[in-house]
């Protein structure tokens, strides 16, 4: 049996890959898991719901900017990295499975120090600067977008994990047909709030169009603004074992960047109106969304401009667009390219 350690720190829409991995090889006798991170964070409340063994370990953020806790947390490293051997040694772990952030570092070098095997998986069209630094010491690296590397032993394409709970539960592939042009808007939490403010300016004007609208819990002041309207949708949260339903239902989605979001919707057939954050680091939610302009046809919408009129104006556009079927044939396949390659 191998122990495979699960580490990721920052957000639901990253947490949930090492979540599929977990549930995708829950019940093959060949691996057992455990995840590490602080203790009261995501990863520790999704461990714990999943009955997965959480370990809590300290880590510290290195900053690309000045500041003087740059002067001395680096420093630290020693400390983390002895806290990771010892974490290895208690639980014979054998594989670590990193998404990226600082979090994985100290982790990683302790990892090569005892000639373990390291894996990663980058989600995001532009590389993070921990993952740049962890490539040189990792196994193999997995990626949900093309890059250029050419060793391909190492450098392996498979695209997106999918959370396989996202399709357990469904009990028909047919799609209804819809009479309405049915929305989603699926934002979450990051720069959030301006999609749904400028959504309801246009409101009034999208009467004949269904939405369903996810809001999230740093967004639960929005849910009566959206209940006055009768063809509006509202959910304060939806988990992957509920997703399903909205998504069979969906034509259109208006959404951030999120790789497992994009994704998600493309094997749901969805067309896909992207509003990347201007703000974000290295730019990757434009990259991410003009990836998918180009290859899927998505929608782009800058902040930069109109964002209620252009929204209102691609809806129109939109107004008589229907899916037909879904996309779920190769839904597993990036999850079986994974379990080959660290098998």
């Amino acid at each position: 049996m191998k122990v495979i350690a699960l580490t990721w720190w920052w957000t639901w829409w990253h947490i949930y890959p090492l979540l599929s991995i977990y549930n995708y090889l829950k019940d093959d006798k060949n691996f057992k898991f455990i995840w590490v991170w602080e203790q009261g964070s995501l990863e520790d409340e999704e461990a714990y719901k999943n009955k997965i063994p959480f370990e809590d370990i300290s880590a510290w953020k290195v900053r690309r900017y000045f500041d003087k806790r740059n002067l001395y947390e680096p420093l630290k490293n020693i400390s983390w990295v002895i806290q990771w051997m010892q974490l290895i040694k208690k639980h014979n772990i054998d594989i670590i499975f990193s998404k990226w952030w600082y979090v994985s570092l100290p982790l990683c070098i302790a990892w090569k120090m005892l000639w373990k095997k390291i894996y990663i998986h980058e989600s995001d069209t532009v590389t993070w600067l921990s993952n740049k630094f962890i490539w040189q010491l990792a196994t193999k690296i997995f990626y949900t977008f093309p890059n250029k590397k050419i060793d391909w032993k190492k450098h392996i394409l498979t695209w997106q994990i999918l959370n396989p709970e996202l399709i357990d539960y469904i009990d028909n592939i047919d799609v209804p047909e819809n009479p309405f042009l049915n929305v989603l808007v699926i934002a979450w939490s990051q720069g959030s709030t301006r999609i749904f403010e400028n959504l309801l300016k246009i409101l009034p004007e999208l009467f004949n169009i269904k939405f369903h609208v996810i809001l999230g819990e740093k967004n639960l002041h929005f849910r009566d603004n959206f209940r006055v309207f009768p063809n509006v949708i509202a959910h304060d949260f939806v988990t992957q074992k509920r997703l399903w339903k909205i998504y069979k239902n969906i034509d259109i989605a208006i959404t951030r960047w999120w790789a497992t979001t994009l994704w998600e919707l493309n094997k749901f057939w969805i067309h896909s109106i992207i509003i990347p954050l201007k703000e974000s680091a290295n730019n990757h939610q434009v990259e991410n969304a003009k990836y998918f302009k180009e290859n899927f046809w998505s929608d782009i919408i800058y902040e930069d401009e109109n964002i209620d009129f252009e929204i209102l104006k691609l809806l129109q556009k939109y107004k008589n667009l229907r899916k037909i079927w879904l996309n779920l044939n190769d839904f597993f396949e990036p999850l079986k390219k994974i379990k080959e390659n660290i098998i």
